[in-house]
């Protein structure tokens, strides 16, 4: 599980670095509860829909692609 914390993390960070999202810091228990999970996925999804609404071609919001993998 922590494996996915970190990688989701590391997935949330970079696709937010770009638009200045911020990471908010985690405690053990909302890791361990999979608040942090939920927030990071809220996060990535915030980003990804925020890039393509100012795409111009290719990649728009109606073609994003949502994976649940946990």
């Amino acid at each position: 599980m922590l494996s996915l914390v970190k990688t989701a993390a590391v997935v949330a960070v970079v696709a937010s670095t770009a638009l200045g999202a911020t990471i908010p810091t985690f405690t053990q228990a909302q890791i361990d509860s999979g608040e942090a999970m939920r927030q990071l996925g809220k996060i990535a999804y915030d980003t990804a829909m925020a890039r393509a609404a100012k795409a111009t071609t290719g990649c728009t919001a109606d073609k994003v692609k949502i994976r649940k993998e946990w």
